[in-house]
């Protein structure tokens, strides 16, 4: 027997959504996470790395991501890989919603 189906809205759909929290991990298997995060305009988050290729979908609002220096604006619908290693740091320009895998 496999687990129940989950399901969840991270856009305010027809299924229960996932809430106001600031980090919600919605699948950890194998050392492989899917992390859901929140931010307030004018947040912050400062220069680090993972080990892994890091993958970042904007669902909503507006951030710059910086890579070695290097800021790149993302919007909603857009997306940015990051190498393993690379140190990146992450300013929040309005309410925003990102999905990440790494």
């Amino acid at each position: 027997m496999y687990p129940p189906l989950k399901s969840g809205s991270l856009l305010g759909g027809t299924h229960t959504p996932a809430g106001e929290q600031k980090a919600l991990v919605l699948l950890d298997k194998s050392g492989q996470k899917v992390i859901y995060k929140t931010f307030s305009a004018g947040e912050v988050m400062p220069t680090h790395h993972a080990p892994v290729d890091v993958f970042v979908t904007v669902l909503a609002g507006r951030l710059i991501i910086t890579q070695e220096d290097q800021p790149t604006e993302v919007t909603a619908g857009d997306y940015v890989i990051i190498p393993a290693g690379a140190p990146h740091a992450l300013s929040c320009l309005e309410e925003a919603r990102i999905l990440i895998y790494r």
